[in-house]
């Protein structure tokens, strides 16, 4: 290979070289900018977090919960008491088709 072309594969080479070490160093400082600006907003959103009441978020769940359990539980017991009053429908139900009938013959048998 003539000393010519050599020289311009190193010279190239070394351009090559210098133009990928500078995208790399752009690229992290890029990337070091964005880290920066991602920990300047936590800490912001960190300084902006506030308790405004005096109870204890623990205790506040606490006390939601077992609402919440009473609220089921008279949930539950609403159910029985309408099942009961269904079944108490149904049996009355049973009872007039019943006397109704008793009712039919009992027309029936006096006409004839």
């Amino acid at each position: 290979m003539e000393p010519s072309v050599q020289v311009a594969l190193v010279t190239t080479g070394g351009t090559v070289c210098v133009a990928v070490v500078g995208v790399l160093i752009e690229m992290m400082r890029r990337q070091a900018n964005a880290m920066t600006e991602v920990r300047e907003n936590v800490q912001v959103a960190r300084d902006h977090v506030a308790n405004t009441h005096s109870t204890n978020l623990r205790d506040d769940l606490d006390s939601v919960m077992h609402r919440l359990d009473r609220v089921i539980d008279g949930q539950e017991r609403h159910s029985r008491d309408l099942l009961a009053l269904r079944e108490d429908i149904a049996h009355e139900r049973r009872e007039r088709l019943a006397v109704a009938e008793r009712l039919d013959e009992h027309v029936a048998a006096t006409a004839a």
